[in-house]
């Protein structure tokens, strides 16, 4: 019997003998029931011992990953729990608590079947030993050994797909195992081509990037620990994910303090706060905002910052100022602190960003944020987001937990808050139908302009639709985004007939293509994801006669370089009817090109279809093939890498 064993056994008499003296005195409990007792202890003990049961390792004793131990002043989320159920299982169900987890059964998501993935000439086979997670790689690179196996021992993501880490064999530096798990479509890919990247050969290595980048906004009280030899790297959090003390501050004078029963229940009233903690809605709206932006933002550290990082972290905590220690960049007025390169993947040439994740930089550029009226009518995060759901309804928590909305935030009283006259008659200011998408406030103030996880993501610098930015930057505007058959001097007129606005100089094609189509033929990258994306998106397929869209889909499909906009164009193309179900695989699009061509025109010869002239089909519903490969020999193909 192994020593685990025993122990258990000597518990489980221990705290049964108690119980048989008091019930039937000393002598009759333990002649009775003693050896009962300790059969039965024995055979749990054998059971546990066969099964392999062994002490959970502490903390404290791994070596070869980053550990939770947290500062004398951090408590964890653990903590928290006991006094505040509701708020601690909300923040559990949101994808904010699982953003970094220790590798287990209960935090992986990825497809550890025995399955085996071949890309560039590596082979992989993933699967679980018992509690643990192997990559065995077959084949020779520049990362690893023939025949190498690596067991994974952190993960990042859980929403959208899930990222893998393992020991660089040195202290706690970890490298990025270079295939990320595609959550909605099951299906491993090479983590490079998940993101809008230009294409590459092999399999490119992510040498130390958690300790040295993803760390800061990944977990919660990080300190990188930083060091020039890669076995003194010995980074380490207070907590893996981001928890309750990323936002509230470190609590452990709160928790120590509300151990007096009367101090706690004397902050029951509304109107009372406790100064030991911070509540990010009790903060003015440019601080309770800075929380959100100590992660969601475009910024570099201040000099003395950046050297206090590389050991002990960021100095900043929520209710401070992020001013103090970083600056938040913007391609047009400081775009000397980036290189072009850089400013080129994170904005548009208009100085609005094109990536997810810096929404805070997006809100400091909004008039409703920077001439917003002191106090409650400053545009803030929390005027439409809620760390914690309103509901305890599973349904609900679930559904909020996709992009952490208020109630309603969905419709158009988000912004109603601080425009209520607008709701009075919103047609008059929209020119839509009332309940209709174009009738929605954020369908055209934030269109889906920038880009991220495989998606459109809402742009958060609150703007109008012009043409004539379309014209001058290539961003897309809201208009054409939904109304995907129509020109740019169709919207041109539209904003002019509409709201005054004047029209600017456009060329020919633009009065006689529709927007889309240009951005999807002879786009940049960026442009190319937005349009792939939008026809797949229900708004536009309900404003925009759909069928017309499935050529172009099919034409991103197979004669994009970039792997990332190949899987959104397949993921829209399944939207649409008679397309859900079709064998393709985006990463190598000559093996079905064929069928998939195939089964495009039966669909198609079976519909009476009327397809609109911007859309370049002849009268007989045939693509114009000589204008459609004309604009694809026009395609911008500079280089974009979408830096999430």
């Amino acid at each position: 019997m192994s020593a685990e064993g025993l122990i258990v056994l000597t518990v489980f008499i221990g705290a049964l003998l108690p119980l048989l003296i008091a019930s039937f005195g000393v002598r009759s409990g333990i002649q009775k029931y003693g050896l009962p007792v300790l059969v039965a202890g024995c055979g749990v003990a054998i059971i546990l011992a066969g099964s392999g049961f062994e002490r959970p390792v502490a903390e404290s004793e791994v070596l070869d990953r980053p550990v939770e131990d947290p500062e004398s002043d951090y408590v964890s989320s653990k903590t928290c729990r006991s006094c505040h159920p509701h708020e601690h299982s909300t923040w559990r169900s949101s994808f904010h608590s699982s953003m970094t987890q220790v590798v287990s059964p209960r935090t992986v998501v990825g497809g550890f079947d025995g399955r085996e993935e071949n890309f560039y000439g590596w082979r992989f086979r993933l699967e679980r030993r018992g509690e643990e997670y192997w990559a065995e790689i077959g084949d020779t690179g520049k990362a690893f050994d023939s025949g190498a196996a690596r067991r994974l021992v952190l993960s990042t993501g859980s929403h959208h797909m899930q990222k893998y880490w393992y020991s660089a064999g040195a202290g706690r530096k970890l490298d990025l195992f270079p295939l990320v798990y595609l959550i909605e479509s099951d299906r491993w890919v090479p983590v490079h081509t998940a993101f809008i990247q230009p294409p590459k050969a092999g399999m490119p290595v992510s040498e130390g990037r958690w300790n040295t980048g993803c760390n800061q906004c990944h977990a919660t009280g990080s300190r990188p620990r930083l060091h020039d030899e890669p076995g003194k790297i010995d980074t380490r959090v207070a907590e893996f994910g981001i928890a309750c003390e990323s936002c509230h501050g470190p609590a452990e004078e709160h928790v120590r303090l509300n151990r007096d029963p009367l101090r706690r229940y004397s902050y029951h009233g509304e109107d009372d706060s406790d100064d030991t903690i911070v509540n990010p809605a009790r903060l003015s709206p440019k601080l309770s905002a800075q929380v959100c932006g100590q992660c969601h933002g475009v910024w570099r550290l201040l000099d003395d910052e950046g050297r206090h990082w590389r050991e002990k972290g960021h100095q900043y905590r929520p209710g401070g100022k992020l001013e103090d220690s970083r600056q938040y960049l913007f391609h047009d007025s400081d775009s000397n602190l980036l290189a072009e390169s850089q400013a080129e993947s994170i904005f548009w040439p208009d100085g609005m960003l094109r990536v997810t994740g810096r929404e805070y930089n997006g809100l400091l550029r909004s008039p409703c944020y920077a001439g917003g009226e002191a106090g409650e009518r400053t545009m803030t995060c929390s005027s439409c987001h809620s760390m914690h759901s309103d509901s305890g309804d599973a349904g609900s928590v679930r559904e909020w937990a996709d992009d952490q909305l208020k109630v309603d935030m969905k419709t158009s009283a988000a912004c109603l808050q601080c425009h209520p006259s607008l709701g009075e008659d919103i047609s008059a200011h929209t020119h839509h139908s009332p309940g209709s998408s174009g009738s929605d406030c954020y369908n055209c103030h934030m269109p889906h302009t920038s880009l991220g996880l495989l998606k459109a993501v809402r742009s958060h610098t609150i703007s109008s639709p012009a043409a004539k930015a379309t014209g001058t930057s290539g961003k897309p505007n809201a208009c054409n985004l939904c109304h995907l058959d129509k020109t740019l001097e169709w919207t041109a007129g539209k904003l002019s007939e509409w709201y005054g606005q004047p029209k600017p100089a456009l060329g020919a094609e633009d009065s006689s293509i529709a927007a889309s189509i240009l951005w999807a033929l002879r786009g940049d990258a960026a442009q190319r994801a937005l349009a792939a994306w939008s026809m797949g998106w229900k708004p536009a397929l309900d404003a925009s006669t759909p069928d017309w869209m499935v050529f172009y889909l099919v034409e991103l499909m197979f004669d994009d370089d970039y792997d990332a906009i190949r899987y959104i164009s397949q993921r829209s193309l399944r939207s649409h009817s008679g397309f859900s179900r079709f064998d393709f695989d985006h990463m190598n699009p000559g093996r079905y090109e064929q069928a998939v061509m195939r089964k495009v025109m039966e669909t198609w010869s079976s519909r009476k279809r009327s397809l609109p002239s911007t859309t370049l089909y002849d009268s007989e519903g045939r693509p114009r093939m000589d204008r459609i490969q004309k604009l694809r020999s026009q395609r911008d193909r500079k280089p974009i890498t979408i830096t999430e």
